[in-house]
């Protein structure tokens, strides 16, 4: 099958399809896409984050976060490419890590933010944390 045919076979199918079935398998595409350009994996993490963009202050949660970046859950009208300065806690840690990153994706439910490693204490806790995700997952 050539690639013309590929897509009006798949144009074909869809179209039987209810609307709730389009939705499902768009969700789905939509969520197979993000995870091939992501470059790396994301870890489920709730927890509140306060940051700055712009010299203005909000509070949020973090929804996922990678050893390249993080999932702000925000309404707020934020445009990519602006710098954001993050402070979060660290599970069973006394300290909270401060980094700085630029938004490189907004959503209807938020943003996600590619950190900027500025020392490699900031790498170190990042990973950290992930390994302390991963072992909490087991």
């Amino acid at each position: 099958m050539n690639e013309s045919n590929v897509t009006a076979r798949l144009f074909e199918v869809i179209k039987q399809m209810s609307e709730d079935e389009q939705l499902t398998l768009l969700k789905e595409l939509e969520r197979r896409l993000l995870k091939w350009r992501r470059e790396r994996d994301r870890e489920p993490f709730f927890m509140v984050v306060n940051y700055s963009v712009e010299g203005r202050f909000y509070k949020s949660h973090i929804r996922n976060i990678s050893a390249g970046g993080v999932f702000i859950e925000t309404r707020m009208p934020f445009t990519a490419g602006q710098e954001v300065s993050l402070t979060f806690p660290l599970p069973d840690y006394q300290k909270h890590i401060k980094i700085t990153g630029k938004i490189v994706r907004l959503t209807q439910q938020g943003i996600g933010v590619k950190f900027k490693m500025v020392n490699q204490d900031q790498e170190v806790m990042i990973k950290s944390l992930l390994r302390w995700l991963t072992r909490a997952r087991r």
